[in-house]
């Protein structure tokens, strides 16, 4: 449980991060948002959504998150409630970009004063306006990636660098998938009329919207380059297959004389030509030696 709240004169911004069930105890008792907003509060699973109710309104937005450690994409869920003397963020676990800005605004006496002066729905865009950036930022890793793992398709082609390209990959869908719906929830927060979310906001919102717009071009130009990276990591692994394939078989082929012959004569029957003779086997094993030398001589002439 981690509640913390901060007094602006006119409004109160509550922060619960963490959420366990005290903390729903103090929001049903402090506030009378409606019961299926709590559930959606709760159900981690829940797609982004806008409720305009009368008089507030109930928001869920979904974040990406980038693991460093393990180079992959998540997502976590921030509700958020706004009314005319409050605004209200909860999640089930910890939001970096959410936190950095709570502590920024708990220290900072003029962005209180700038916040103070244009109201809850105006925090409501500062905030949404930070923690986009962070997404901005994931979207920068995840280009580097992008490059990193095309080197690697078109140096090495490995078994590695497959592996890479389809965790990129996985990584530019998944963030197509959460920046999309929260373009459509932009658009919706422009028409919203509330005395807490003037009109005047709508300019505002359309810049995030736009910095959401970018952040979607790009991914959907990252998908065009890693479906690309998959087609020639195709192609280079079916020309080794059939390099592998090419060699195995020139390798039979000059073994097959030495093969047949040791058969022949590694039968249990007497009076076989040459049957005595000791200097066979050595001829055999030189010619098809020889014979394997010429041919890799030749392989290598023509490459």
């Amino acid at each position: 449980m981690a509640y913390k709240h901060i007094g602006l004169k006119t409004y109160t911004w509550h922060h619960f991060s963490g959420l366990e069930e005290k903390d729903f105890q103090i929001m049903e008792h402090a506030f009378k948002f409606h019961p299926l907003d709590y559930d959606d509060v709760r159900d981690a699973t829940q797609l982004p959504k806008l409720d305009v109710y009368k008089h507030y309104l109930f928001l869920v937005i979904a974040l990406p998150v980038f693991h460093q450690e393990i180079l992959q994409i998540t997502k976590v869920n921030l509700s958020i409630f706004v009314g005319p003397d409050y605004i209200v963020t909860a999640s089930e676990g910890q939001i970096d970009a959410v936190n950095r800005y709570f502590v920024r605004l708990a220290r900072s006496t003029r962005m209180k004063r700038e916040l103070t002066k244009y109201g809850p729905g105006f925090l409501l865009y500062k905030l949404l306006d930070y923690v986009f950036r962070d997404a901005k930022v994931i979207l920068q890793e995840v280009v580097r990636e992008v490059n990193d793992v095309e080197e690697a398709v078109y140096d090495d082609h490995t078994r590695v660098a497959t592996k890479r390209l389809g965790m990129v990959r996985r990584n530019v869908l998944y963030l197509r998938h959460v920046i999309d719906p929260q373009r459509i929830i932009m658009q919706q927060l422009q028409h919203v009329k509330r005395t807490f979310l003037p009109t005047t906001l709508a300019n505002y919102f359309d810049d995030i919207g736009d910095t959401l717009d970018g952040i979607w071009v790009v991914t959907d130009n990252l998908k065009n380059i890693v479906d690309g990276l998959f087609d020639v990591n195709e192609a280079f692994l079916s020309h080794r297959t059939n390099e592998i394939i090419r060699l195995l078989t020139i390798i039979s082929v000059v073994l097959m004389p030495a093969t047949l012959l040791t058969g022949y004569y590694g039968m249990n029957v007497d009076h076989l030509p040459f049957g005595n003779n000791p200097l066979l086997v050595t001829a055999v094993i030189l010619l098809s030696i020889i014979l394997f030398l010429l041919v890799i001589i030749r392989i290598d002439k023509r490459n």
